[in-house]
């Protein structure tokens, strides 16, 4: 039932196979958390999708039926239910969404009370109790209760504020924001109010249909966002949520989208400057990022004392091992930004990175564009290719692809190798990396390079990585 970020399914009334997600299953979901935490208090919100609203009611009679103190917070974003499981004291998050997918997509991501999302084991725990209907059985008079919770987007806005401390003091900034008819229709423009910035909003009516553009902020996407910005004389930013603003993408003055992972080396390089400014006297600082992340991030601070630890792709990856080397920040390629010092909560927060951005933004005088100079974009190339049979990649496999791969890339000139198995076979090597990793729901051979040189240097190392997996498996034409 669980994937790599929580349920994700197209939605349906009705489903026997359970292949698409169902009320029916919502509400068996609900009484699993219920039982799983023993009748706690959980704090439930949703996104805007068609959907939402029917799996939400279904959950939280699951819920209720075990005994659980349920507080509604209505359409919020993914961020703002991370936050409010501190604030109303809660045991376990819920959040009704399929963050990125189409609009027929609806899904459910869990989070314990420290804010951080369920890890595979607590997910096993809640899809066991779902398939023995290992239920919890409440009388009438022990049931749970539900509590409806009102300005939440206030209290998220106010608790960002505080945390980080500014307010436009040393700068302003005209900014278009473009929240896709998501989640953050209402609290992104209602933050930049607050911050007393000059913007204007575009798809900021919230519609489960997304009519403006897709939910994902991918360059694609953002098209008509990037026209508006380079058609503007006034425009100094371009802000972009996907559909539960867990994800938020940034465009500079002449509407180029600035890779995330370049923000994040950004943010990190002026916090350490900022918190430690005598190197002598920094302590251990590590951040965590996934292997398809840019190099930029160890070529700009591993210099700074910095130590990057790589993880398996998804947000609670980046999460789970942000504790484990108690790291002060993380961050993935498509937009996210964990900083759990700052958000008070270890999820995803779009909304604190915005924030954090135009602080340390407001300290140049010049364009951002021209800020993002000292922070190198590298020729970063992903590609995906069929799979003549839809096999599963074992970790002997990976094993042999990294042998064979490492023999190639020496052949070729490339040396100092330093390899991590973690998500598929991620070399790095001097001036550059490559990445093989098969996808986990469809039958697609992903290969990802980047070089410091040039697009053709990364185009010979995905051919070098293609020419070695073409020898262990067959691969049909590329996606």
């Amino acid at each position: 039932m669980f994937g790599t970020c929580g349920i994700r399914k197209k939605f349906s009334t009705y489903d026997k196979s359970e292949k698409s997600f169902t009320p029916n299953m919502a509400l068996r979901l609900g009484e699993a958390i219920g039982t799983a935490i023993g009748s706690g208090n959980v704090v439930i919100g949703r996104d805007i999708r068609t959907a939402a609203v029917a799996i939400e009611y279904a959950i939280t009679s699951g819920l209720v039926s075990t005994g659980c103190k349920v507080y509604t917070i209505g359409m919020v974003t993914t961020p703002t239910l991370a936050m409010s499981i501190d604030y109303l004291e809660a045991d376990c998050g819920v959040m009704i969404t399929a963050s990125h997918n189409p609009p027929e997509y609806i899904g459910v991501k869990l989070w314990n009370k420290e804010g951080l999302g369920y890890s595979s084991e607590q997910e096993e725990e809640i899809e066991e109790i779902y398939q023995n209907r290992a239920f919890l059985h409440k009388k009438w008079d022990e049931l749970g209760s539900v509590v409806q919770i009102h300005g939440i987007n206030e209290v998220h806005i106010r608790k960002i504020m505080k945390n980080i401390e500014y307010r436009c003091k040393d700068r302003s900034f005209n900014i278009i924001v473009d929240p896709g008819n998501g989640s953050a229709s209402e609290i992104g423009p209602k933050l930049l109010s607050q911050l007393g910035l000059e913007f204007i909003t575009l798809n900021s009516q919230p519609d489960g249909t997304f009519p403006g553009r897709m939910s994902e902020p991918s360059s694609k996407n953002l098209e008509d966002l990037r026209l508006f910005i380079q058609h503007s004389k006034k425009i100094q930013m371009g802000i972009a949520f996907d559909g539960d603003a867990d994800r938020v993408v940034f465009l500079n003055e002449d509407g180029e989208v600035v890779e995330p992972i370049r923000i994040l080396t950004f943010l990190a390089q002026e916090y350490i400057k900022t918190t430690y400014p005598d190197p002598a006297n920094r302590p251990p600082l590590a951040i965590v990022t996934p292997v398809n992340s840019s190099g930029v991030i160890e070529h700009v601070l591993e210099p700074m004392g910095v130590s990057i630890h790589r993880t398996k792709v998804g947000d609670i990856n980046v999460s789970q091992a942000m504790l484990k080397y108690d790291a002060f920040l993380g961050g993935e390629n498509c937009g996210v930004y964990i900083w759990p010092q700052f958000t008070c909560h270890k999820a995803p927060d779009s909304l604190a990175a915005i924030v954090m951005l135009l602080k340390y933004l407001s300290k140049y005088d010049y364009k951002f564009s021209k800020v993002m100079k000292d922070i190198p974009e590298f020729p970063y190339i992903k590609k995906g290719y069929e799979l003549e049979e839809d096999i599963i990649f074992s970790d002997e496999n990976y094993l042999t692809i990294a042998e064979k791969l490492e023999e190639a890339l020496k052949t070729n000139g490339y040396t100092n190798f330093r390899r991590t198995m973690v998500d598929g076979v991620h070399i790095r090597f001097d001036g550059g990396w490559i990445l093989v990793r098969k996808s986990g729901t469809t039958p697609i051979l992903r290969i990802t390079a980047e070089t410091q040189s040039s697009n053709g240097e990364t185009e010979k190392v995905i051919a070098l990585g293609k020419g070695v997996i073409g020898s262990l498996v067959s691969l049909l034409d590329e996606e």
